[in-house]
């Protein structure tokens, strides 16, 4: 098969050879490699943490809450359930305060130590519960349905404090703990005698689970409903919010119009607040979306600093074919086909480039976590804490649009790149280029 001239040359520029050309094209291939394999990894690693998160969090939050606008609890949670469940959303009262956990550790030494940490306490109907949220299905070891006197504790929390089933330790609400220091009109604190004893509730493990979000894992401690409102000196039957879980999650704008209007309108007054999950985690979601907006634009520079070795190697050839470029111009090859040739060649280096660079960044991301438990030992320490990024693993997830955009963007970077010498070689004269002792 016989090639056009101009792409005939533009591949035998690019053929291999043991000369320093050959050697800087190489390189100026590995450049698009490295910045199309960086930005496929980051934008697939910031995708991932974002669904993984969503996922997590609609896994282990309701889909909807319904607070009280007046006051801290709801006297009669059941009502608004009812509404909900006339349009269709399955519901659940929950009482969700501010605890400290109280626990009897032992040391190496054999000794036992006191370890108090603070930690949020849900009380729940286990029922009712485990159809809308997720809980029930996190469950890893012992039972769900938990009973008075019994507590439900996350893996994480577990194994910090050394919880096992049948574990049992105190929890203390701090409401109630300083409910007798008060401040005097003169600024100064005055401690109170206590109208009535004051004793923490005592609870036994029975279940451990684990939602794959660290923070919810380590922190979230479930007791029952009754026994929460005991802890917190509420009154038997009200709820702190009752939530709900809805159909379709994504499409919940109408749903909550006609909620709102079914739960607030007939008293004239806006005595709940209906707050979804988006809007609890409002902040969470546009910071991710930021930061991967600002990852993909600062990985972006590594293929235009790749774009400078393209061209700089393609300025090279040109200098180095000076003499066979005048060639061409005197047998009437024209300015355009020269410039053709250069075209290509940067094109080439492009394909080159990007396909190696995809094929790279798929291999990285296929191994993700072994690399990353590899980079950990090597530097002693977790790279990805769950702590810092509230999951248990490093997530990824690509599409074929990603694949498409990333390879338009460096195609177009690679064949602007070779734009300047191919313009350079276009314009030089034939006879001074003939007269070139190079």
């Amino acid at each position: 098969m016989h090639l056009p001239l101009d792409i005939f040359l533009a591949l035998r520029y690019l053929r291999p050879k043991r000369t320093f050309v050959s050697f800087i094209t190489l390189l100026s291939i590995l450049g698009p490699t490295l910045g199309v394999a960086i930005l496929l990894i980051v934008n697939s690693i910031m995708a991932g943490f974002g669904k993984d998160i969503q996922e997590n969090i609609m896994s282990w939050q309701a889909h909807l809450h319904v607070f009280p606008n007046m006051k801290s609890t709801m006297d009669d949670p059941e009502k608004i359930i009812e509404i909900l469940e006339k349009h269709g959303v399955k519901a659940s009262p929950l009482i969700q305060d501010s605890a400290l956990i109280q626990v009897k550790a032992s040391t190496l030494s054999g000794e036992t130590e006191q370890v108090i940490q603070p930690k949020v306490v849900y009380g729940i109907d286990p029922a009712r519960e485990g159809e809308v949220t997720g809980i029930k299905g996190a469950m890893i070891y012992g039972k769900f349905d938990i009973e008075e006197g019994e507590a439900l504790v996350g893996d994480r929390l577990a194994n910090a404090v050394g919880l096992r089933i049948g574990s049992s330790f105190l929890i203390h609400s701090p409401a109630r703990l300083t409910q007798n220091v008060k401040w005097d009109k003169d600024g100064q604190v005055h401690v109170g005698q206590p109208d009535e004893v004051y004793l923490p509730e005592e609870v036994k493990v029975v279940g451990i689970f684990s939602m794959g979000f660290a923070e919810f894992d380590e922190n979230v401690i479930f007791v029952r409903r009754d026994q929460a409102a005991d802890l917190f000196g509420y009154d038997w039957g009200t709820a702190t919010s009752v939530q709900g879980k809805v159909p379709d999650p994504m499409q919940m704008d109408k749903l909550m119009q006609e909620l709102n209007s079914s739960i607030n309108e007939p008293n004239r007054l806006r005595r709940f607040k209906i707050v979804t999950w988006k809007e609890r985690n409002q902040m969470l979601f546009s910071t991710l979306q930021v930061e991967k907006k600002l990852m993909a634009f600062l990985m972006t520079f590594i293929l235009l600093v790749a774009s400078f070795s393209i061209a700089a190697t393609l300025i090279t050839v040109v200098v180095q074919k000076t003499r066979e470029i005048g060639t061409l111009k005197a047998v009437g090859v024209s300015s355009w086909t020269v410039a053709r040739i250069f075209m290509f060649q940067g094109a080439a280096i492009g394909v080159f480039g990007t396909t190696f660079g995809i094929t790279l960044g798929l291999l990285v991301i296929h191994y993700r976590n072994a690399i990353a438990a590899i980079l950990s030992k090597i530097m002693g320490h977790d790279v990805f804490p769950p702590e810092l990024y509230h999951l248990n693993h490093l997530p990824a997830l690509w599409t074929a649009s990603d694949l498409v955009t990333v390879s338009i963007l460096s195609m177009t970077v690679c064949i602007l790149a070779a734009l300047i010498p191919a313009i350079f070689a276009s314009a030089l004269p034939p006879a001074k280029s003939l007269q070139d002792n190079n």
